[in-house]
């Protein structure tokens, strides 16, 4: 047996986090596979300790399947995609329904993400609440979140938007 030198992990692992970041890998023995199909020979207990090291994680969709996802942001509209089941509005917030688990992941991508209107968000299990800035409305922030979500063309940046203020994220 030949232990993989460190340019061999290396790649290894990068490769992982694409397939990871490309499809919705639910299991070890599938990433096995995927990465074997890649030219990359890994065992599972290989593969553990890759996704380990990687700190990445399993969720579960609004589809109800779980599936790993990277520790940094995978994208938000990808995130929205996989993890929102609705998004409704109330005043100055928006309210964004996930299966149970996925909020924080959600909440996460948004305040990273900066997306305009948005001063922060606070999240229990499945739900997320997302404070309006001022002077804006929770169906405005809605409205955005789902046309990121939808692919439609951006909303504009609202001109009134402190970028100077901090998102806190509780």
């Amino acid at each position: 047996m030949t232990v993989p030198t460190l340019n061999g992990k290396r790649h290894r692992q990068e490769l992982l986090r694409q397939l990871v970041a490309q499809y919705a890998v639910g299991s070890q023995g599938e990433l096995v596979a995927l990465l074997a199909r890649h030219g990359v020979d890994a065992t599972q207990a290989t593969v553990s300790r890759d996704l380990e090291e990687l700190a990445i994680d399993k969720i579960r969709g609004a589809d109800g399947r779980e599936s790993y996802v990277l520790p940094e942001p995978m994208g938000l509209q990808r995130i929205l995609r996989q993890f929102v089941l609705g998004v409704d509005a109330s005043a100055n917030l928006a309210v964004v329904r996930t299966p149970p688990g996925a909020a924080g992941t959600v909440a996460s991508a948004v305040d990273q993400a900066g997306v305009p209107g948005v001063l922060a968000t606070v999240q229990g299990d499945d739900t997320i609440l997302v404070v309006a800035r001022e002077g804006l409305t929770g169906r405005e922030v809605a409205d955005r979140l789902l046309a990121l979500k939808e692919s439609r063309p951006p909303v504009p940046q609202d001109p009134r938007q402190d970028s100077q203020m901090e998102k806190h994220h509780v």
